[in-house]
């Protein structure tokens, strides 16, 4: 039996060094002792100390074959541990470890990445683990990526509690304050899992048996359960420390700007839509509106490279047009930038294909969708500012006459709710026509070859957030459909209010969308 008081590094040394020819009685004995005093170190972490400030002092004589000794040091919890001595003396081990036995670097990153998610006492920082990983980045680099991979594996699963799921994502944030050039490979890896928990969460529906709404439109809340919760909290603890950290300097607003549209990039543009993950985009950018053409450019961008898949550039325009319609930093002229952008493309595409039968043109129903969208959305940022020659001039410029009347045909593709309004709005002020369109479409008895349906989402993004955790942060940066706006030109005055008679428009291949038209109105007052 082997005490204590024998353990001297003298004693531990000649222990270590004779292992193999004394038939490891000495060591075997040492190592009861370890585990005695790992097991025990809550009581007294006392004794636990003492032996590993001595093996720190010998980690030059632990080679492969005391494997053992390093893992009953980690079988002790000491980023929950109170004694501060103690999480210093292991924190030293294992660096001093990993200084002179390289083969125990992968080994200690696994351990201690393991670890960040401990939940114990009031400890939420482990500092201690932090360190040692700072300590593998500045002197092994050529474990980093064994590191990155590790951080990205060792996240808690989507079933595991709201606790171990907070100590872990603040610890990794924590950790990209202390290496920087982990900060995009930690907020993808964040986003992607936290989109698997979006995806969890269950709803239920609020309709009150209302005939015009689509079921995709119908109002949904969150069930309460525990992926709503968890996922609400998450989604507001990331968007306050973004806010928070990002506006501390010029470099951590542009630092969080890049990460988003990268984890946007690999993850939430080619995913199904997920109804709140994508909020914390929109939480960002209206918390720092001089960013707001950044992620407007970036959607652009995506749209109209060719090479993109068209699914993606479905999403693109999408998100694109939620963003302009919803964002209470995107500014009237900004609206005008984009709805000009879009009916420029829309002609392009029209010059090039209009006369083209069989192609698949869902891209291009997208697009015009969106526009009619946007158009009837913001449609108070045409004509109710300014006189008849600014807003003539604007709607002469996107030539929406030659996009409705397109043999490409896009009002047979567009959303029910959008046609209805859109149609509604360019009679009143006598833009263009869309009866005669509408009533050949009904007469059309096949079915379309290119629906034009998203197959990647169901419904417009940004949405209103239904997580009540989150939604507080959010909802203040929404902006709601204008429900009346009165406008004089001439002898008329128009009025937008909240009646008007049902229009019956024939139901065909469409894009869903945001239910928003679904409390909107027109009524033309002589």
């Amino acid at each position: 039996k082997v005490t204590l008081v024998q353990c001297t590094p003298e004693f531990l040394g000649r222990v270590i060094k004779e292992k193999n020819y004394v038939k490891d009685l000495n060591y075997r004995a040492f190592l009861a002792l370890l585990k005695s005093s790992s097991s025990s170190v809550d009581d007294d972490p006392g004794p636990l100390l003492t032996m590993v400030s001595r093996l720190t002092l010998l980690v030059a004589m632990l080679d492969k074959e005391c494997e053992e000794i390093f893992t009953t040091v980690c079988t002790v919890p000491w980023e929950t541990v109170e004694d501060v001595r103690l999480r210093e003396a292991v924190k030293n081990f294992l660096i001093s470890l990993m200084s002179s036995q390289p083969f125990y670097t992968n080994k200690v990153i696994e351990r201690v990445v393991g670890r960040l998610s401990a939940l114990g006492g009031h400890v939420t920082i482990h500092k201690c683990n932090l360190d040692i990983l700072k300590f593998v980045c500045d002197n092994m680099p050529a474990h980093l990526k064994f590191l990155q991979h590790k951080l990205a594996q060792s996240f808690p699963h989507k079933s595991r509690s709201l606790g171990e799921h907070r100590a872990y994502i603040s610890n990794i944030l924590h950790f990209t304050e202390m290496v920087p050039s982990f900060f995009n490979d930690v907020i993808v890896t964040i986003v992607e899992r936290l989109i698997k928990v979006d995806v969890d969460v269950g709803y239920h529906d609020q309709s009150t048996g209302d005939s015009l709404l689509f079921s995709i439109d119908r109002p949904e809340e969150a069930e309460g359960d525990e992926s709503s919760e968890k996922l609400g909290h998450l989604l507001h603890d990331l968007a306050t420390y973004a806010k928070k950290h990002s506006s501390l300097t010029e470099d951590g607003t542009s630092a969080w700007c890049r990460a988003l549209l990268l984890s946007f990039d690999c993850h939430i543009l080619r995913a199904h839509i997920p109804p709140n993950v994508p909020l914390l985009l929109f939480h960002f950018f209206n918390c720092h509106p001089h960013l707001r053409k950044v992620p407007m450019d970036y959607f652009w961008s995506v749209f109209t490279d060719v090479n993109q898949p068209a699914i993606i550039r479905q999403s693109a325009i999408m998100y694109l047009t939620s963003f302009t319609n919803r964002a209470l930093c995107v500014t009237r002229a900004d609206f005008k930038r984009t709805l000009l952008a879009m009916a420029t493309w829309c002609h392009g595409y029209i010059d090039r294909n209009d006369a083209v039968k069989g192609a698949n043109h869902t891209t291009f129903y997208a697009a015009t969708q969106s526009l009619f969208y946007l158009f009837s959305y913001r449609h108070k940022d045409i004509f109710g500012c300014g006189g008849d020659t600014e807003w003539r001039g604007f709607v002469s410029q996107i030539d929406l006459h030659r996009i409705v009347h397109a043999k490409l045909n896009p009002l047979r593709h567009c959303n029910t709710d959008i046609l209805r309004m859109f149609n509604k709005l360019t009679s009143m002020y006598e833009i263009v026509t869309c009866a005669a369109v509408v009533e050949r479409n009904s007469r059309l008895l096949l079915p379309t070859t290119s629906s034009g349906h998203h197959g990647n989402s169901e419904e417009y993004p940004f949405r209103r957030c239904v997580l009540p955790e989150f939604a507080r942060l959010v909802e203040p940066y929404f902006r709601d459909m204008e429900c009346s706006v009165e406008f004089q030109s001439e002898s008329r005055q128009y009025k937008v209010s909240e009646n008007f008679e049902d229009w019956d428009t024939p139901e065909v291949g469409s894009l869903p969308l945001s239910p928003a038209f679904l409390t909107m109105s027109v009524e033309d007052e002589r």
